[in-house]
């Protein structure tokens, strides 16, 4: 029998904003370096120097590695593997966020799900998926409904490598508690294992002993990845024995490992990990912790049809209707706010182009009419400084509502269509 341990981490590595980048992955890498993973999955590895050092402490131990390109600024992920890598792949979402929102930035690194088939010795092909979802943002969370069309096309990725007859092994930050219906698309419509649940089964709040609290027991009983208490990102984080963002259950679970289970292939351990501090500091080495799972591999199977996993028939799903109302309700409902938007950018674009006109006239008519120099130096100077600034405006509000504005809206309209034949269509199944 033969096992596989797979690392999901985010390792926090963006340019300039991230806190002691360079120390931190130099410590991450002389620790991953330190241990016995055979597949490591990250995100957020902004920065190409971060990646080939990463590269170069690894390759003894996983010698072959894939960095994934994608948008501006990169998708900032990247897989290691002990076994070969035979085949590539980088899906980019339809939906990513929103070019105007400059300080959220997803859309300018074009996220997507990075995808390696390697070659196993005992179970032959296995694709290995990883990924970064768009973030929340905030508690109101006004891209819910980008992350749910991205998990549409993750699941579907995810039933079409089944389909193949290959195991899988789906990592990386989902930015999605498991209540929330992008986890329910992940593990009920692309038949994926939460490894984590798996192992641990789902945490009883009621069930927890406050009074033998410290940073492990309760970071592995809840399994939280984010936002943690314990970490020294956190904005919950307390030095404080006493911990009171821990009694209050601070933290979310959002990094996870799923993978198509069979008989042959089975998860029998799963755990938080890099929840410690970098050596010599006191700090943490993310503003994430990582899940390590362990996987075992029988030699001898019950029977060769259980090697693989299910083939599912096209429109079979576990997902239940009201799961997929829900959805579609949220994809109508941002259907109607990016309608809004782009309706209002074009307004503003319209409104611009009037506004220019005035001060066109202004800047001309004043120095005529009025004999007062400051006058006409001041008109001249703010007229000419608002010029700029409409002038930069046009063409911003005209691209931004008429390119990307309707083609968000007909995505959305897309992805509604789809779901909504689907839904006419599919087959409930509790299996």
């Amino acid at each position: 029998m033969d096992t596989i341990q797979v690392l999901s981490f985010n390792c926090w590595g963006l340019a300039v904003i991230s806190k002691n980048r360079r120390h931190r992955l130099s410590a991450i890498a002389d620790t991953l370096t330190n241990s016995s993973y055979d597949i490591i999955t990250l995100q957020e590895v902004w920065v190409q120097k971060d990646y080939d050092y990463l590269v170069e402490k690894l390759r003894y131990n996983l010698p072959h590695a894939k960095f994934f390109y994608s948008g501006a600024l990169g998708s900032g992920l990247a897989i290691f593997s002990k076994f070969p890598i035979i085949a590539t792949a980088y899906h980019r979402y339809a939906l990513n966020g929103k070019p105007l929102k400059l300080l959220h930035a997803d859309y300018y690194v074009g996220k997507g799900c990075a995808t390696t088939t390697v070659d196993h010795p005992q179970l032959g092909l296995l694709d290995i998926y990883n990924t970064h979802l768009h973030g929340g943002y905030g508690p109101e969370d006004p891209y819910k409904a980008h992350r749910a069309t991205q998990c549409w096309q993750l699941a579907n990725l995810l039933r079409a490598s089944a389909a193949m007859g290959r195991h899988i092994i789906m990592s990386g930050d989902f930015n999605s508690v498991p209540s929330s219906f992008n986890y329910k698309l992940i593990r009920n419509h692309g038949y994926m294992t939460d490894s984590w649940l798996q192992v641990h089964g789902e945490p009883d709040a009621n069930g927890f002993d406050m009074n033998s609290l410290n940073s492990e027991t309760y970071t592995q009983y809840f399994g939280f990845t984010c936002n943690s208490p314990y970490n020294t990102f956190s904005r919950y984080y307390s030095p404080s024995t006493d911990n009171i963002h821990a009694k209050r259950m601070m933290g979310k679970r959002l990094d996870y490992i799923f993978y198509s289970q069979t008989p042959q292939f089975t998860c029998t351990d799963s755990r938080v990990v890099l929840t410690d501090r970098v050596p010599g500091t006191d700090m943490s080495y993310s503003d994430h912790f990582g899940v390590v799972s362990h996987f075992t591999i029988l030699h001898h199977p019950p029977s060769p049809s259980q090697t693989r996993p299910n083939r599912r028939k096209f429109n079979e799903t576990q997902l239940d209707p009201t799961t997929v109302r829900e959805i579609v309700d949220a994809l109508v409902l941002d259907k109607m706010k990016a309608k809004r938007d782009a309706d209002w950018l074009l307004g503003c674009f319209f409104s611009c182009i009037v506004l220019q006109f005035i001060l066109l006239v202004i800047i001309v008519a004043v120095p005529t009419c009025v004999p007062e120099t400051i006058v006409i130096v001041l008109v001249t100077l703010i007229g000419s400084l608002l010029m700029n600034f409409v002038s930069v405006a046009l063409p911003v509000c005209l691209i931004v509502a008429f390119v990307f504005g309707r083609t968000e809206e007909r995505a959305l309209l897309q992805f509604i269509q789809e779901i909504e034949t689907f839904q006419q269509n599919m087959i409930y199944s509790t299996v």
